[in-house]
């Protein structure tokens, strides 16, 4: 088997995939600036990169947030060629990676970007929606705060609060203020009724090629932290305000670790030509947050064991198999469900 290589393994979600790979027997190395860590590796340092990497491994990079990231780590790939797997969110990132894609195809490595809840589970939602030809998909997430509010998370999250950001509108990436509309659904309990606001994801970009009938792609966030959507829609409107909770960063991520929900969710309602729906979604309780990690440690996997077949920049359709990653959700506490009732927009 080949070397599996966590990168970011001693962060949030860098330790659920290695945790999760490690309970299926297989023993991944972690690399991180910093020790503790079985190689000292900086993502954005060439140097480094080449001197802990080696042809044929399988690196899986976990350092976030994306957002402010280059395309080192997929630079180095291409020309020592070994495989990698990224849990990225950030659409620049992604569109980055992209921008590399002839040269990921002529080097023969796999690269799998957004194989995290975004973007792999979301085209997986969209091939089990049953919508054969979706024109719109609004997808919702609800992270499992009271887990997941690190500062890789953070980050990510107010990178969109009070700026422009990008969704797919009439088949075009278009600039709308982060946080800036909102929506309301119906979740299956203990969730509820939740609103969340506009959020920039790389789902605009990935799913629009694998489904080019796609016209609309937009994704909105509930904070799942009582109180913290009421603050960051004051921060939308106000710079001022908007720098000081950035400034104050640390302190909401450390009440959001004890006051947060510990249920989540990522739900996805498509939409046809004709106007039938589908609303479908991923709810986890106690182990939820594992979702983002679980695309990742199954593709990883696949590839080390030379399961894996497709080669160069690999689609999100392609990334992991649907069933499969139901059926290996399932086992973490994640249940696929159904749901009734129309995203309303406000």
């Amino acid at each position: 088997m080949r070397r599996i290589v966590v990168v970011g393994g001693t962060g949030f979600f860098g330790s659920a995939v290695t945790d999760l790979l490690r309970s299926e027997g297989t023993k991944p190395i972690v690399a991180a600036r910093r020790q503790p860590a079985d190689l000292t590796l900086d993502v954005e340092d060439r140097s480094s990169i080449r001197a802990a990497l080696r042809p044929g491994d399988v690196v899986v990079d976990s350092v976030g947030p994306f957002q402010g990231r280059t395309t080192t780590l997929v630079e180095a790939a291409i020309e020592t060629g070994f495989d990698l797997v990224d849990l990225a969110d950030s659409l620049d990132y992604v569109e980055q990676v992209y921008e590399l894609e002839a040269n990921i195809a002529a080097s023969g490595v796999r690269i799998l970007t957004a194989c995290s809840s975004i973007s792999a589970a979301s085209a997986a939602l969209l091939q089990l929606s049953g919508v054969t030809k979706p024109v719109r998909a609004t997808g919702f997430l609800v992270p499992a705060a009271r887990h997941v509010a690190w500062p890789g998370t953070g980050g990510s999250l107010l990178g969109s609060v009070g700026r422009p950001i990008r969704t797919r509108r009439d088949g075009q990436l278009v600039s709308k203020p982060g946080w800036g509309e909102c929506r309301d659904l119906i979740l299956p309990a203990p969730l509820g009724r939740v609103r969340g606001y506009l959020f920039e994801s790389a789902d605009a970009l990935t799913l629009s090629r694998v489904w080019p009938e796609l016209r609309t792609v937009d994704f909105f966030v509930h904070s799942n932290v009582p109180g913290f959507d009421t603050v960051f829609r004051v921060a939308a409107h106000w710079s001022l305000f908007r720098k000081l909770v950035v400034r104050l960063a640390p302190v909401g991520l450390a009440a959001a670790r004890r006051i947060g929900g510990t249920v989540g969710g990522l739900t996805y309602e498509i939409e046809d030509e004709s106007g039938s729906k589908a609303r479908l979604g991923l709810i986890g309780a106690d182990r939820g947050y594992l979702t983002p990690a679980a695309p990742a440690v199954m593709a990883a996997r696949n590839i080390a064991e030379d399961r894996f077949q497709v080669r160069g920049l690999v689609r999100a359709d392609q990334q992991v198999e649907p069933e499969k990653l139901i059926a290996y959700l399932r086992t973490l506490g994640v249940e696929l469900v159904r749901m009734d009732g129309p995203v309303s927009s406000h």
